[in-house]
């Protein structure tokens, strides 16, 4: 496959790419592979892994299935913005009717990348004057929606157990991979957000965070690794919590957890099931007339759900369902987290 370039601005027009900024178009592009496929030439075949994301960016492309056309895709074209297929392995065989443009994606570089587009904030504005006293300064994180909805002991609380940090430009604060102990919350300063691939190990730059945005909580309620390193981009002052801290007084409020029984109940008063998993875990199974939304994506979603309507969320074990609960939680959403594995939902009523 002979290697060329493609349009920034054709790249940013894919889905859900489009989801992102212009300079994170820019690096994700510059992570991807760009390649021709020749007249006739095997894209990939049925039933083989698909460890990347393919886009048709021009020429034509026919899926077929035990010899039978399924589909044709031309680049250009409204359906060529959506990946050739989504799933784990392919369900189709790919050729190329004539010579084609690809790009491949990473899809985990992607995830992080909509992970961190639109970083969860307590929406406090103006909070990165030195001149600021203590007072002042907590004022204004109380006007944040998260506040709204924790108890006024668990307030006081958080504030005593604020440790404050003062940071020098270019200094580390968290590294990728590594496990998460701490919640940020950035009181004075600028951040930058970057993450290792294996094409570029000095780290791909995924977003700028600064005086009010906040940073750790999803390794600390998942449990998992760090999935981005941050570093000071300026001298700076941040807050920290404990995870224990955090979970006890920040995470565990937010948090309702109901059964399925009483999820049904809910959606018979209005609710929606949402299903914070990837495309292709809610293709095998899912639960019947629930949207999805994967996790990564629902920040930059949250401008159309309805601040009225009560959610639902879930995944297989419990932990994106809650990260995807806490960031609703923090705009003002009504949410609850499905208790029990997808696996003690009624067969009938998975689809």
């Amino acid at each position: 496959m002979q290697e060329v370039t493609i349009d920034l601005i054709e790249f940013s027009s894919l889905v859900p790419i489009k989801a992102l900024g212009m300079v994170q178009c820019r690096e994700l592009l510059d992570q991807s592979e760009v390649s021709v496929v020749a007249k006739g030439g095997l894209i990939f075949e049925r039933g083989t892994e698909a460890k990347n994301i393919l886009y048709v960016m021009a020429g034509e492309v026919e899926l077929h299935i035990d010899g039978k056309m399924a589909k044709r895709i031309t680049g250009g074209t409204r359906l060529a913005r959506l990946p050739l297929e989504q799933g784990n392995h392919y369900q189709y065989a790919a050729r190329a009717l004539t010579d084609v443009i690809c790009v491949s994606v990473d899809p985990d570089a992607l995830d992080v990348m909509l992970s961190w587009g639109q970083p969860g904030g307590y929406e406090v504005q103006e909070l990165d004057s030195a001149h600021d006293d203590d007072d002042d300064w907590m004022a204004k994180l109380l006007q944040a929606k998260v506040f709204h909805r924790i108890p006024p002991a668990n307030i006081q609380s958080v504030f005593m157990s604020m440790v404050t940090h003062h940071f020098a430009a270019g200094e580390s604060v968290i590294r990728q991979g590594e496990e998460g102990e701490h919640f940020y919350i950035i009181r004075e300063g600028k951040c930058q957000v970057s993450r290792k691939t294996r094409k570029n190990p000095e780290g791909m730059v995924l977003a700028i965070l600064q005086a009010g945005d906040n940073f750790g909580e999803e390794a600390l309620i998942s449990g998992g690794k760090r999935n981005a390193s941050i570093i000071m981009q300026t001298d700076g002052v941040l807050m920290s919590l404990s995870k224990t801290d955090f979970l006890e007084l920040l995470n565990d409020p937010l948090l309702k957890w109901v059964s399925y029984a009483e999820g049904c109940a809910l959606v018979a008063d209005g609710a929606i099931w949402i299903d914070v998993r990837l495309p292709a875990e809610y293709q095998i199974r899912h639960i019947q007339h629930s949207v999805n939304i994967p996790l990564p994506l629902l920040r930059v979603k949250l401008e159309k759900l309805d601040p009225g309507v009560r959610y639902l969320l879930y995944c297989d074990s419990g932990r994106r369902g809650s990260i995807a609960a806490y960031l609703l939680a923090q705009q003002g959403f009504d949410s609850f987290v499905l208790q029990d594995s997808l696996d003690n939902v009624p067969a009938s009523e998975m689809v």
